[in-house]
């Protein structure tokens, strides 16, 4: 047996290993983004949130979206700015994958240390 057809074996060994695990996650995950509200993280910390859901409309599931939040460079100090980028993935009328909207956000802490939105633009 060559070398080559013996890595190719091995390769084809580690996808078919690599399927077999991660479908059932995959499964599991949307079926869970279809049962329940989405998975939230870190919710309440405005700098960095994240949120996955099951997008419903009248016929059933249509999609899938992602919303993330990272900190930014303020534009001045004792500001703190957040990044966000909303990822729709849709199934509705063919496959496809949105990444158009996004904003922007800066906030600066209150008495009790809590963040609270600034009138301050983004860079």
């Amino acid at each position: 047996m060559s070398r080559v057809r013996l890595w190719l074996e091995r390769i084809g060994v580690g996808v078919v290993a690599f399927l077999s695990l991660t479908a059932p996650f995959v499964f599991g995950f949307v079926y869970y983004l279809g049962v329940t509200d989405g998975l939230e993280i870190n919710v309440g910390d405005p700098l960095r949130e994240s949120r996955v859901w099951m997008i419903h409309e009248r016929r059933g599931p249509v999609g899938i979206g992602w919303l993330y939040t990272r900190p930014v460079d303020a534009p001045q100090a004792g500001v703190q700015c957040a990044h966000s980028q909303l990822i729709l993935f849709e199934w509705r009328n063919g496959l496809s994958l949105r990444t158009d909207a996004e904003y922007c956000k800066c906030y600066t802490p209150d008495a009790k240390g809590r963040l609270r939105e600034a009138a301050v633009t983004c860079r």
